[in-house]
């Protein structure tokens, strides 16, 4: 799957999703989803703070393919994902998604 790259000039302004409009992805789909995009690691956790109880952590070397990433994961599951930046761990910018 290839993601499109958007400029932020044409990016619409979302409506706020209410609580019922989150969906958490199913893991294996999230994971080739994300080796398609060039994702270096990709694995779960289970996370106190997320709505599904467990989140996956996908790992990029780069930071505009991260910040695709998230925002075609944000759009799939009604919140956002977070993108963090860190100097320990298998690659410099990880994402976090909701799955199941």
């Amino acid at each position: 799957m290839v993601v499109k790259r958007r400029s932020l000039n044409t990016l619409k302004p979302k409506l706020i999703l209410l609580a019922k409009d989150r969906k958490a992805l199913n893991y294996e789909v999230l994971r080739r989803f994300a080796e398609a995009t060039g994702a270096v690691e990709c694995f779960w956790r289970i996370s106190d703070r997320s709505f599904s109880g467990c989140v996956a952590e996908v790992w990029f070397n780069e930071l505009q393919i991260a910040g695709e990433f998230a925002g075609v994961c944000s759009d799939r599951t009604g919140v956002n994902c977070k993108l963090r930046v860190t100097s320990e761990g298998p690659a410099k910018f990880y994402v976090t998604v909701p799955c199941l």
